[in-house]
């Protein structure tokens, strides 16, 4: 009986040229042109080729070599990567949308910003015999490295039994995700969405877990021995819950409202201090001025077209927050967690008040050194806004009005100015 020399197994070359013609032929297909052709490249080497901006939604690469391959902004949604080696490829901002990659090698690829909802990422039988020999050598011999998912979407992915030692999915959206099973190992979750995840049974040993969304996620069985749950939000309650309190909202309300109207001769002003008011009624649409509730937690609340004008709301929790058209001018936001609040056209201009003698001044909203990652301020007001410190990590101020805006000291990693009015805004000086 004849075996195959290790020769014999290596896989067939594909060079540019030839990549290039099935990738123009592939759109024809998708546009159902004459002479079109569905990409099937299986078990080839396509190490170090560019597909950098392609469609090859719908193709199949089953088992094929992409060892260093420019995969940025390409599109594999429905394809079928079963197999495939991507160590080391550059995958950011790919779209790999329900693409089937079961088996596939990701340890050492970047997935920055890659969209793979309802991706399959299970781990997998390779379906063929491959063996590239010297593959570090032949392919750069970069050593190994953790795969990067920062940002990215893996809603909806199945990722049971994966290994994913060390990986980085900061800031990553994982709701619904299976994991279960899952090698996570010194991964780092912190800032990730990972409500109802289930990542039962996995290895979750000195993994980061900080600030992360973990609401309805199921971590039954897992080990984790050294892991950092540190400001996770579960759908525990956070101190006292506002369901526990005596008298309902619409009572204390009607009491803090004659507070307000007598300047605080009378009724009692609103104290949510530490209160969790996840559980209680609907705060959309509420008048709200001048409550104080440092430290008091409305992570997910609906609390579009809420007044929560001249409060105290320092290191509160506001993650995943609706807060579009509320009106929250002059309120204090400082050391606040508000990772994907949504504050779209909010009104976070300075309010203004009248002193006995007459004379007006003003009180600035106040976010510093708050946590606004990924935050939504689009069309929003934010005039003299204090964002002092505050880490605004991709976070979207496209067409906000800032002018005179301080972001003396604060995290603009990626953040979106487009169409914003920044005329007196003061940055710091590079």
């Amino acid at each position: 009986m004849t075996t195959a020399s290790e020769d014999d197994l290596k896989l067939e070359r594909v060079t540019q040229a030839e990549l290039n013609e099935i990738i123009r032929k592939h759109g024809m297909f998708l546009t159902a042109r004459p002479g079109g052709r569905r990409a099937v490249i299986k078990d080839k080497d396509l190490a170090s080729l560019s597909f950098a901006g392609q469609n090859l939604s719908q193709s199949d690469l089953t088992g094929c070599v992409l060892v260093n391959t420019d995969l940025t902004n390409t599109n594999f949604e429905s394809a079928t990567l079963f197999g495939c080696d991507f160590t080391h490829a550059k995958m950011t901002g790919a779209r790999m949308v329900r693409a089937d990659m079961r088996g596939a090698e990701v340890s050492q690829a970047d997935l920055s910003k890659a969209d793979m909802t309802g991706a399959d990422l299970r781990e997998g039988k390779t379906i063929m015999k491959r063996k590239m020999k010297n593959l570090e050598d032949q392919y750069g011999g970069v050593p190994p490295a953790p795969a990067q998912f920062v940002g990215s979407n893996l809603s909806h992915a199945t990722l049971n039994n994966a290994t994913a030692i060390s990986a980085n999915f900061t800031d990553a959206n994982m709701q619904d995700v299976k994991l279960q099973g899952a090698n996570l190992h010194g991964a780092n979750f912190q800032g990730v969405d990972l409500s109802r995840a289930d990542l039962g049974s996995a290895d979750l040993r000195n993994a980061n877990f900080s600030h992360a969304t973990m609401v309805g996620a199921n971590i039954q069985g897992a080990e984790k021995t050294g892991t950092n749950f540190s400001l996770v939000l579960t759908k525990e309650a956070v101190g006292k819950d506002f369901t526990e309190v005596e008298l309902t909202l619409d009572e204390l309300l009607l009491k803090h409202t004659s507070w307000v109207a007598s300047g605080g001769r009378q009724g009692r002003q609103l104290d949510l201090v530490g209160m969790d008011m996840r559980k209680g009624p609907s705060l959309a649409a509420k008048k709200l001025t001048a409550i104080k509730a440092q430290g008091a937690t409305f992570a997910e609340m609906d609390m579009r077209g809420v007044e929560i004008q001249g409060a105290r709301l320092e290191k509160s929790d506001f993650r995943k927050c609706q807060l579009q058209n509320a009106d929250l001018r002059g309120t204090n936001f400082s050391e606040a967690l508000m990772q994907r609040v949504n504050l779209s056209k909010a009104n976070l201009n300075p309010l203004t008040f009248k002193k006995q003698d007459g004379v007006e001044f003003s009180v600035s909203c106040n976010f510093e050194k708050a946590e606004l990652r990924q935050a939504v301020f689009a069309g929003a007001r934010a005039m003299e806004g204090k964002f002092k410190g505050a880490d605004l990590t991709q976070a979207d101020f496209t067409n906000c009005d800032l002018r005179r805006a301080d972001f003396t000291g604060a995290i603009l990693t990626e953040v979106k100015f487009d169409g914003a009015a920044l005329d007196g805004a003061v940055f710091d000086q590079k």
